[in-house]
């Protein structure tokens, strides 16, 4: 699972070393970590709004615009997708039919391995995924836009140490 998410991982993500700690875990106070809890609550907001016009567009599930994204980023294989998004086979086996019946995806038995289904994107499903991160550019751009880049990088730093936590599903 870590090597199908790093095969996706933008370049900075690859490029950027995880820190150490800094502090022992019990040093952030209650409140920090209110305000944190508090923009991870509300955070996923922007990511449906710039899946939305798409999602909408094409009669999608709540995953399907994210998981063009993913394909247009070299996961090709269902299975892959399932412990990406870290839902059963049969939710994604479902996105994938309500994105191949919207010509977004085209499926094939895989090159290597012919019991394996390869998933692509079609034209239409390319144009589609580069809406979606055309519209979070803009929405990111927009919102965090008193913010320079260093601070963003920091920001990006800690949402990827959080999504990391030890027991979670990888």
């Amino acid at each position: 699972m870590k090597k199908t998410l790093h095969s996706f991982a933008s370049e900075l993500s690859r490029s950027t070393p995880v820190r150490r700690a800094k502090n022992p875990p019990g040093t952030i106070g209650r409140d920090e970590i209110a305000f944190i809890a508090e923009g991870l609550a509300f955070g996923p907001r922007a990511l449906r709004a710039a899946t939305a016009k798409v999602t909408e567009r094409y009669g999608l599930g709540p995953r399907g615009a994210w998981i063009l994204n993913v394909i247009s980023n070299g996961v090709a294989y269902p299975l892959e997708l399932a412990s990406i998004f870290c839902v059963g086979r049969s939710l994604i086996t479902a996105e994938l039919v309500r994105l191949t019946e919207a010509g977004l995806v085209d499926s094939r038995p895989g090159q290597n391995d012919r019991r394996k289904t390869e998933l692509t994107l079609t034209p239409l499903g390319k144009q589609a995924s580069a809406e979606v991160r055309d519209e979070m550019a803009a929405i990111v751009r927009r919102r965090l836009a008193g913010y320079d880049a260093g601070e963003v990088r920091l920001a990006a730093e800690i949402l990827r140490a959080l999504s990391n936590e030890p027991g979670t599903p990888e």
